[in-house]
């Protein structure tokens, strides 16, 4: 057994030194090169799939990223467009403020309304500012477009408090916007509302007129709006109709508005 071990060694010795000298002298070249091609496809397929399967891992990995990033970038989209927004909207009311007074030739200044009277009784609000500014009493308040707000009542050095159109002390002729007929009186009324009062009787009032200011005294223009009419009444003891008014905006929501100065 042994001796048939040492046989076989020797044998497979020859045969591999055979080889051996077949391969140098290059009688296997047909041989190795056919050998090689199913061997060289094989690694190409290895190392196609293996690529492939790289960059699907890269792709995946970079679609996943972006998913968790896009909220954080429509956030960001969204607090600029809304920058943009309040830029803009604030650009608006400064334009409106300017150019309101060089349509009808007065002189104004702006004011932002600082906080609301603490009377219970008084409809009124402050806003920054006063005589320092050439801000005296009985001057008119107006918003942006022309909306009348009230009075200015009590004056500081800085600041000033401006008597709102509903306070039950305010009083201001009135136009018919559609015809520009004077047509009464607003008044307000503890803040529960405004009534038009001393309607002519034979004056025709309808809901939805519209109503401006009159120029009843120097200091109020003509056209400021006032408002529209909701309901018109009279009473069978009275010589006027009257009416319930729906003011313009809510004074409110006012933030800003404009004096007209007068020298």
């Amino acid at each position: 057994m042994r001796f048939r071990s040492v046989k076989h060694l020797r044998w497979y010795a020859g045969a591999t030194i055979f080889l051996v000298a077949l391969h140098v002298v290059g009688l296997l070249s047909p041989v190795e090169r056919l050998a090689a091609v199913p061997t060289n496809w094989l690694v190409n397929k290895l190392f196609v799939s293996t690529s492939g399967m790289s960059t699907s891992f890269s792709s995946w990995r970079s679609t996943v990223a972006a998913k968790e990033l896009l909220p954080a970038v429509m956030r960001q989209r969204d607090e600029l467009e809304a920058r943009v927004a309040l830029v803009e909207s604030e650009n608006a009311t400064l334009r409106r403020q300017l150019a309101y007074p060089e349509r009808n030739a007065w002189g104004t200044i702006g004011a932002d309304v600082v906080a609301k009277t603490t009377d219970i009784s008084e409809q009124a609000f402050i806003v920054n500012r006063g005589s320092s500014d050439g801000v005296a009493v009985d001057d008119v308040v107006f918003t942006e477009n022309g909306v009348l707000v009230g009075r200015v009542a009590r004056v500081e050095d800085a600041r000033a408090v401006v008597r709102l159109l509903n306070d039950r002390a305010s009083r201001v002729g009135a136009l018919l916007g559609k015809s520009g007929r004077a047509i009464g009186i607003v008044e307000g009324g503890y803040g529960l509302g405004v009534r038009l009062t001393l309607i002519p009787p034979e004056e025709v009032v309808a809901a939805g007129d519209t109503l401006v200011t009159d120029a009843s005294d120097d200091k109020m223009p003509a056209g400021l709006l006032i408002g529209s009419v909701v309901t018109v009444g009279r009473e069978t003891y009275e010589p006027f109709q009257h009416a319930l008014l729906n003011l313009a905006i809510p004074f409110e929501q006012i933030k800003t508005v404009s004096i007209i100065l007068h020298k």
